[in-house]
């Protein structure tokens, strides 16, 4: 898939920018608070409804400003599509495609982005819902089974959470919790497998040699090697029961896929407390490029691919590992302030953005 251009008003700090874009690769150069990122930023809530960097809809509409609004021209399955999204103060965000209603999880299936930039190190460094958030966003990109469960567990993860608040009895909630997270379990399990092999190769690549390795650690308990879902969700009860006293208690769910976390390893040591910040920085480009790889084999199309100053604190090794990574990709946007190599530049289109506006250059 490809975007063939973007309209962008009141997001962040762009105004009003309209860019024609490039089938190939699409370069973007400019200083820190440019508009750069915001610009990548909007791209991805275009196509997904969503930012990648975790932010709530009230700081993505410009200062001053009630309302934000993305539109863009996209090219998927040989097909052509209006699409847009918006969002207005005090209202809900809204998608469409072709002028027509969607639901914002209907960009997922139909839609492919895999962004990577500075804030990727917090997947290495940062608080558990950092890697769970990687998790979602990604998996539900692979699989349109996985947004359906996740999407139905937070609803009855709030409910149960609202009766624990309340001294109500929880019990009623946790098979409907067991369904959905024990399917949710599985699929991370057998995501996390084949992501790791695939980003421990890159990871490999990239550093010239160097290990890195990541282990799914699930809040319940599963026996070494399980993969049916019959014993993930009798597992999924037992730690309920275990922990059903300790929660009424806390009067919050303590047990389930909101508690997950991700184990990396950087040299056999733990990732988050003895990687480098370009150790970090490496780890979450190799974790983004098998992503990228994983989604493209899954559903047969090649997701845009948005590389946000991925340069910045790689040492010239891991650059060149980088680059050499490069091997198969369709539409690519890119901000660097280094000079890129000749098979990046080949049919790509370059822009200057400064204060908001976005102007292409020769």
């Amino acid at each position: 898939m490809y975007l063939q251009s973007i309209n962008v008003e009141n997001f962040r700090n762009l105004a009003s920018v309209a860019v024609e874009l490039s089938s190939r690769v699409n370069i973007f150069y400019g200083d820190n608070g440019s508009g750069k990122t915001n610009l990548l930023e909007a791209i991805f809530v275009l196509c997904l409804g969503r930012s990648h960097r975790a932010a709530n809809e009230a700081v993505l509409i410009k200062d001053g400003c009630d309302f934000y609004r993305i539109e863009g021209i996209v090219h998927s399955d040989d097909r052509t599509m209006e699409l847009a999204v918006a969002y207005q103060r005090g209202s809900r965000k809204k998608a469409t495609i072709d002028k027509v209603a969607v639901k914002l999880s209907e960009l997922y299936g139909t839609f492919a982005l895999v962004a990577a930039g500075p804030e990727d190190s917090d997947i290495l460094s940062g608080s558990p819902s950092s890697r769970r958030g990687f998790l979602d966003i990604y998996l539900s990109q692979y699989s349109a089974a996985y947004l359906d469960n996740l999407i139905s567990y937070q609803k009855v993860l709030v409910q149960k959470n609202a009766a624990l608040k309340k001294q109500m009895d929880p019990a009623p909630f946790n098979e409907l919790l067991v369904h959905a997270g024990a399917a949710i379990m599985k699929d991370r399990l057998e995501f996390l497998d084949k992501l790791g092999r695939d980003a421990i190769d890159y990871y490999r690549k990239i550093s010239d040699g160097q290990n890195f390795g990541l282990e799914y650690r699930p809040s319940v308990k599963l026996s070494d090697g399980t993969r049916e879902i019959e014993d993930i969700a009798a597992a999924f009860r037992e730690s309920l029961a275990e922990f059903a006293q300790r929660e009424q208690i806390m009067e919050t769910s303590l047990v389930g896929i909101h508690r997950d976390d991700i184990h990396f390893t950087i040299d056999s040591l733990p990732a988050r407390t003895h990687g480098s910040q370009g150790e970090w920085r490496t780890a979450a480009i190799a974790l983004k490029l098998a992503v990228y790889h994983l989604i493209k084999e899954r559903r047969g199309i090649h997701p845009v691919l948005l590389l946000d100053e991925i340069f910045a604190e790689l040492d010239d090794t891991r650059c060149r590992g980088l680059m050499n990574a490069f091997e198969d990709f369709e539409q690519l946007f890119i901000t660097t302030a280094a000079t890129l190599p000749d098979f990046l530049k080949n049919g790509s289109r370059s822009y200057k953005i400064a204060d908001g506006a976005i102007v292409e250059i020769s």
